[in-house]
């Protein structure tokens, strides 16, 4: 029998915090193995079985196991079955996981409603992964053949860092500091970028024949992620999906198109990979898996259509839903495989307009197969009586309590995704030009954490963040979740 809790770090905190973490691990591991003292003793023989993925059928099932290798384990050969239970600590005892995703690298299960999960011999690997919203992933070695696991709960406090800054020496001390203050526990920081630009660490085999690999000095970005790793930091790669002019300009036949059958440019002259080509799809599925062994988190972004008039792909809401739903199976699926976590970026608006708004977006269609997902609520990007509010983005804290709600109130079923939303940071773009201090930055926290959401994301490429909003943050009660 093996016990264990999540083993990542946690970022430096309070003494008192620190205290009262250590005290509650404690309790879990007295808990833990009173309950797994006999983990077959109270189990009916008609126990529901764990719910097997499609995985080994499926086409990214190896290049998941090869990404997950170097952050997970090692190979081996076993004779026996691998069975466990995954627990959370909730209302102050443990309680069971069900639907939570867990991997081997090459195979990917459910655990069942008592939480238990269970592999063939020959589906072991001795690596184990496992992945379930609102808790931080767990990734290690597994040496025995029964094993109960406690996952941690999680609530990221994140700010974004753009492509071109972070191989920057005071970049990287700045996020430093920002951790060591506990003032953030997470970051998203570019894989692939809205220029199709990918991070050499990241570039696949595709990536490098088409030259998209970036070329400029990120010889210190694997370094700076382990040691983010190392202080407990979670780490969120983002991926500018179909957004992307070079595979565009490499793969015509896979790109989207004008009325005439040329290659379609958006208002800023920027041609978009279709989310109807399974090429397409699969070119950002391999970078994804390709980061997987750097980051805890994959989220991808312009995972859509774009909103622009002149598309001759732009076909049935029934069409474009359906094609983006497929991108979130096939990209849930091989993640989930190689170990990681997903988020989806939407549109704020797609949760309350009651339609796809022509780009393909559905909050119910793709929780289901991911983790999290992630509305922009800016709310400078409302216009003028959204919300019943003349002007929006003066009242930032309505406009995400009602957008959160709303997200939150589209996502039905069990084991689905939460909502994490992106908020604002940065001046206001429209007529006014309010500048979003502090109390505006915090406003819209603390109405996320109001309104059903767990955690937050700010954006400010100037990195330029409110550090105030961000202490404040600290004090927030977010919902628990069962």
């Amino acid at each position: 029998m093996n016990f264990c809790e999540a083993q990542r770090p946690r970022p430096k905190s309070s003494g008192v915090r620190a205290a009262l973490l250590v005290l509650l691990a404690l309790l879990m591991v007295v808990a833990a193995l009173l309950t797994a003292t006999d983990i077959h003793a109270d189990e009916p023989d008609d126990a529901p079985t764990t719910t097997n993925g499609a995985s080994l059928a499926s086409p990214f099932a190896a290049l998941s196991n090869q990404a997950a290798a170097p952050a997970l384990g090692f190979a081996a050969t076993f004779s026996s079955e691998l069975s466990g239970r995954v627990y959370v600590w909730s209302r102050g005892r443990l309680r069971p996981v069900s639907h939570a995703r867990v991997s081997t690298g090459t195979t990917l299960v459910r655990t069942d409603e008592n939480g238990r999960f269970d592999f063939q011999p020959g589906e072991r690997t001795g690596q184990l992964s496992i992945v379930h919203p609102g808790y931080d992933v767990v990734r290690r070695p597994i040496y025995f053949d029964q094993s109960v696991i406690v996952l941690r709960s999680l609530v990221v406090r994140a700010i974004y860092v753009p492509f071109a800054r972070i191989d920057r020496d005071d970049v990287q001390r700045y996020i430093h500091e920002l951790v060591d203050a506990d003032l953030i526990n997470a970051v998203v920081l570019d894989i692939k970028d809205e220029a199709g630009q990918v991070a050499p660490f990241a570039a696949t085999e595709t990536v490098r024949r088409l030259g998209a690999h970036s070329t400029a000095k990120f010889s210190s970005v694997p370094n700076f992620l382990q040691e983010l790793g190392d202080k407990g930091v979670y780490r969120i790669g983002r991926i500018v999906t179909f957004l992307d002019p070079w595979f565009a300009a490499w793969h015509p036949a896979d790109a989207l198109h004008n009325l005439q059958g040329g290659t379609f440019t958006d208002a800023s002259g920027q041609g978009w990979a279709s989310p109807f080509s399974w090429n397409a799809r699969r070119y950002n599925i391999e970078i994804g898996v390709a980061a997987a062994a750097y980051v805890e988190e994959i989220q991808y972004d312009y995972v859509r259509l774009p909103y622009e008039p002149h598309l001759l792909e732009r076909r049935l809401e029934s069409d474009r839903i359906a094609s983006i739903n497929r991108f979130a199976q096939e990209a849930g699926e091989a993640l989930h495989l190689a170990g990681v976590a997903v988020s989806f970026d939407t549109f704020g608006v797609v949760s309350t307009a009651g339609n796809d708004q022509g780009i393909g977006q559905s909050v119910p269609g793709v929780a289901s197969h991911i983790d999290y997902v992630s509305p922009m609520v800016y709310p400078s990007g409302w216009q003028a009586g959204s919300f019943g509010l003349a002007y929006p983005p003066e009242h930032p804290g309505s406009v995400v309590r009602q957008n959160v709600q709303a997200t939150v109130d589209l996502i039905v079923e069990d084991g689905a995704a939460l909502v994490r939303p992106w908020l604002q940071d940065f001046t206001d773009y429209q007529s006014r030009g309010l500048h979003y201090n502090a109390e505006r930055v915090h406003a819209q926290i603390e109405a996320a954490s109001q309104a059903g959401g767990i955690g937050f994301m700010l954006w400010d490429p100037s990195l330029q963040y409110q550090r105030d909003a961000l202490e404040r943050a600290l004090q927030l009660h977010w919902t628990p979740q069962p």
